[in-house]
């Protein structure tokens, strides 16, 4: 069996690193949300050039940061929970149908 390499850590250090590992981070981000390909390259073409404003960035940045928490906290509750709100509901709909109570 092969043994698998270890994974690089990356190096976070050099600005331009840390600069493409953000603009990376708004582009997953974009590619979430926006189903049109034509308009999401134009917005990538634009960022890598540098021709978005800074407060637009700004902007965009503290929405996905804010996107980002409430992901988090809504994995969080699925965790603790071992379920989303449906699969409660679906959950309670059987056990209620099957005489089982916990």
């Amino acid at each position: 069996m092969k043994k698998q390499k270890p994974k690089v850590e990356i190096d976070y250090t050099p600005y331009h690193v840390r600069q493409q590992a953000w603009y990376m981070s708004l582009l997953k981000f974009y590619k979430n949300i926006e189903y049109d390909d034509n308009i999401y390259t134009d917005f990538a073409t634009k960022l890598f050039a540098g021709k978005i404003d800074p407060k637009i960035l700004k902007q965009l940045d503290s929405l996905r940061r804010k996107h980002n928490q409430q992901e988090k906290k809504k994995w969080e509750d699925i965790k603790r929970k071992g379920a989303t709100r449906v699969g409660l509901s679906f959950r309670n709909i059987y056990r209620s149908k099957d005489g089982r109570t916990r």
